[in-house]
Parts: structure tokens; C-alpha cells; sequence
């Protein structure tokens, strides 16, 4: 189905119904500069109290049509209970961690094998999607084979901050203030409150809010699977983290540098995305996707970092990486 609503006129996007195993339908928005979408593939994931629209926000400029003009095929999936996916997110809907990294993610990268076969793909996301999809990839690791890079956009585990900002927006607004109204209402209504473009699982709340603060370290709350222990066997292909100045909670800067730590010895780049530096704002949590000025500060700086992964691996059905190394350079300052 061709969906001009969301790109501009020179780009193309197509919707497509993904199943997964257990019997979801995940609805994923593809964007190509051409029908036959065979440039590189991309996939962009969402976070928490949002959906894929982070990426293709209204005013047409946003990752994903940049991407595509630039010659990728990117897809942008709304997770389950997220966006156009079904079920629709209601109350009493349970959604766990577990679901979105081991039936969701697997479900995109084998949607990525089957539509172009041989090619190497990126994985993008935002907040806790990138959290999710370094995790599907430390619990799935066979899908690294044919992974030439990762991209994390204000992206953390935990956070090691104790400000009286975090004190406000995550222990009384969300642990406080919206975990009760989400009792209530048997999910929580981030679009109502302010806190989010989607309502979320009262489940995954609750796990992503674990995890942040270090409760149970980085284990699995349903099957107790040790992400931790496990990534120490992983070898990670190239990782660019960026976070943006004004972002002081979800994704501070020194927590998205925690985080490539935390994922072991491997090529990271952090980028703090300031003003003074390359960028025209101090950009906050959304903004650095969702403020149109985003084009022209940063995503270039993203599409010259994909085209050098992409240059690494042109003509290589599977990536065979030498022993991993690491670049861990300082964030940009002013």
C-alpha cells in the first residue's frame, strides 16, 4: 500500500503488516526513494509513551525521510500495543520487555533478511528502544552476523543521577503520579498527561523503570534471563550515541555514555548534540528527532557515520569483525 501522508513528495512509503510468532501484527511504515525499496536497510525504533511517528513527525523532515532520500530502505515499526500495531493498546493490556525482545525484534530482523538478502543493515533507536534492540541482539546474537552498525539516540539502562530534576520527572511523575493513575485507568495515559505521544502497558512501565534504576541490574523480569552476563560474549559492530545537551533525565548525556560502557569494549562514538557545537539548540529528549532543524545539525552527521559502515562492508554477505577495539572518545563540548 503506497502512503504518501508521512514523506515528501520525492519519497516513497509503503505500509506493511509484520506477524510475529506469537501472533501479533506489528505495523511497519517503509520509506525508499524508489517502489522497489533496495537500498540499504534501516530500521528505527521507538521508545516508551511513543510510536514510530518519532521518526516521521509531521512536518516531513524527520530520520526517516532523510535517510530515505539519502538512498536507504528504512523501516519504521510501531511495536505491539503501539501506533497501528494490534492488539491496540487498552486496559488491562500486558506488554513485557521479554515480548518486545524476543518476538518483536526477531520479527524485523528476519523482515530485513528476507527483503534483502545478503545486505548488511543498521539498527537505530530512540530511548528505550535502544535499549530494547541491544538487548534482542545480546539475547539473539545470530543476527549481529549481518549487522554493520548501531545508532542510539538519547539511549540508557540506567541512571546514575540523583538531581532534584530526576527526583521530579521520574520518582514523583513517574513512579509517583502516573503509576497510580495507571492503576486506575489499568494503563498509563502518557497522551492525556503530557508524558508521551502513546499510552503504554502499566507491564512495561514498570519494567523500563526497573531497569533505570538498577533494581534488578540488567536480568530479564520475566524469565530472568542475564542480559549482563551475556553480553560479554558479544561482539558489537560499531555504535554511534547521541544525546542531546538540554536532555538532563531520560537520556542524559553521561548516562548514554554509561551505556556504551555498560555494552563492553567495542568502536563507540558519543556525540552530546549542543549548541555552539555543529548544532543550532541545546536539543532535549524528542527534539533531536522530532525538531526540523534536525536535519540540517545532525542527521547529516548520521548519514555521513551510516555511509562509512555501509563502505565497510559493500559486497560482504556476512561481516567477519577482528577482535573488537575500543574508541572511546570524549563527548563534544563548547
Amino acid at each position: 500500500m503506497i502512503d504518501e501522508t508521512f514523506a515528501p513528495p520525492e519519497i516513497v512509503s509503503s505500509a506493511l503488516q509484520l506477524p510475529t510468532a506469537d501472533g501479533e501484527i506489528l505495523h511497519v511504515q517503509r520509506f525508499s526513494a524508489t517502489t522497489e525499496a533496495s537500498g540499504p536497510p534501516v530500521v528505527l525504533l521507538h521508545g516508551l509513551a511513543e510510536d514510530g511517528r518519532v521518526f516521521y513527525p509531521a512536518h516531513g523532515h524527520g530520520l526517516a525521510s532523510c535517510l530515505a532520500t539519502a538512498g536507504y530502505s528504512v523501516y519504521v515499526p510501531d511495536l505491539r500495543g503501539h501506533g497501528q500495531s494490534t492488539p491496540a493498546m487498552a486496559p488491562g493490556l500486558v506488554i513485557t520487555q521479554q515480548a518486545l525482545v524476543s518476538q518483536d525484534m526477531p520479527a524485523l530482523f528476519a523482515l530485513l533478511a528476507e527483503s534483502h538478502s545478503g545486505q548488511a543493515w543498521v539498527g537505530m533507536g530512540h530511548g528505550a528502544g535502544g535499549l530494547w534492540l541491544a538487548s534482542a541482539l545480546i539475547r539473539h546474537p545470530q543476527w549481529l552476523t549481518s549487522c554493520a552498525g548501531l545508532v542510539h539516540f538519547a539511549t540508557r539502562r540506567a541512571s546514575a543521577s540523583n538531581s532534584w530534576r530526576k527526583r521530579l520527572v521520574i520518582a514523583w511523575l513517574w513512579q509517583g503520579v502516573l503509576t497510580r493513575v495507571s492503576r486506575v485507568k489499568g494503563y498509563m495515559p502518557a497522551v492525556a498527561l503530557g508524558a508521551g505521544t502513546n499510552n503504554e502497558s502499566c507491564q512495561l512501565q514498570r519494567e523500563v523503570l526497573d531497569w533505570m534504576q538498577g533494581a534488578s541490574a540488567w536480568r530479564d523480569l520475566t524469565d530472568g534471563f542475564d542480559y549482563a552476563n551475556a553480553l560479554q560474549n558479544v561482539n558489537w559492530p560499531p555504535g554511534l550515541y547521541l544525546a542531546g545537551k538540554a536532555d538532563r533525565v531520560m537520556g542524559a548525556a553521561t548516562d548514554v555514555k554509561a551505556f556504551a560502557r555498560e555494552l563492553g569494549r567495542h568502536d563507540a562514538q558519543v556525540v552530546v548534540l549542543e549548541q555552539g557545537s555543529g548544532c543550532s539548540r541545546n536539543y532535549g529528549h524528542n527534539d533531536l528527532l522530532t525538531h526540523a532543524q534536525a536535519a540540517m545539525d545532525h542527521f547529516p552527521l548520521v548519514q555521513e557515520w551510516l555511509r562509512q559502515q555501509y563502505n565497510k562492508v559493500q559486497g560482504v554477505r556476512a561481516l567477519h569483525r577482528p577482535d573488537n577495539r575500543e574508541e572511546d572518545r570524549p563527548c563534544t563540548t563548547s
